[in-house]
């Protein structure tokens, strides 16, 4: 996935967003493996003034935001992406998006 949002942003000429780009997709979709149900669908969409990643899983449950300690070994994948994306949600068909701004 990520040479895939990498070659994209190329295309677009956007290179310069691809290292945020590429952690973000994998955050995404590394949730999405370990706690989605069925295909994992990746999109990406350009406007005029930011990027758009969706991953969608099938999964039933809401992704929740959660502090984890620092003896957790996971839980952190929703905190980076709040803090790298501009902004970043859910949709009500489940599709986990988050922007980036040009």
């Amino acid at each position: 996935m990520r040479r895939i949002v990498r070659a994209g942003l190329n295309r677009w000429e956007r290179p310069e967003l691809t290292e945020d780009a590429e952690l973000l997709v994998t955050e995404l979709v590394t949730n999405s493996l370990r706690h989605g149900r069925g295909d994992i669908r990746v999109r990406l969409y350009l406007s005029a003034d930011r990027i758009r990643i969706e991953v969608r899983d099938g999964a039933r449950e809401t992704p929740v935001l959660r502090t984890a300690t620092s003896s957790d070994e996971d839980g952190r994948g929703l905190f980076i992406v709040r803090a790298i994306a501009d902004d970043w949600g859910i949709s009500p068909d489940g599709t986990t998006w988050c922007t980036l701004p040009l």
